[in-house]
């Protein structure tokens, strides 16, 4: 049974890809007629959070793709699918697949560290607003009508 804790577990672990889905590669791929360059879908390990998802749609990540020499490729999230394109197998296989899990282990702890940010900066805005009820209690406390 899947309990909502184990949810959280899942929806904070890493960002990754479990492969590619072959069922979905160009049907004459690898015959004279095939493409040379296509689109590959890969797998999500889970469903992308949306801060994820404009990270990876981002300026940084065409930039580190070009900056690798892949100007070309472009990555777009597709529900719990990654379409890696302009590219190939051969190009995934000779290193653009290491970069793009590289992409998505930055992209997934920097979300993850804006989460972490966001709750301190919660908690922190509570006990401010805690001490400021608390001060008024207090003044209201301290008004006597004698």
């Amino acid at each position: 049974m899947t309990t909502i804790q184990d949810f959280a577990v899942r929806a904070d672990s890493a960002l990754s890809l479990s492969g590619v889905l072959a069922s979905a590669l160009p049907h004459d791929l690898g015959t004279a007629q095939g493409p040379t360059r296509y689109t590959v879908p890969a797998v999500f390990s889970r469903r992308p959070q949306p801060r994820e998802v404009d990270l990876l749609h981002g300026a940084g990540t065409r930039q580190r793709l070009a900056d690798a020499g892949y100007s070309d490729v472009e990555l777009h999230v597709s529900d719990r699918r990654l379409l890696i394109t302009n590219t190939n197998l051969v190009d995934l296989k000779a290193g653009l697949a290491h970069l793009v899990g590289m992409i998505l282990r930055d992209i997934s702890a920097q979300a993850a560290q804006e989460r972490t940010d966001r709750t301190d900066e919660l908690e922190a805005l509570g006990q401010v607003e805690e001490v400021r009820v608390e001060s008024l209690r207090k003044a209201a406390a301290d008004i006597h009508f004698d």
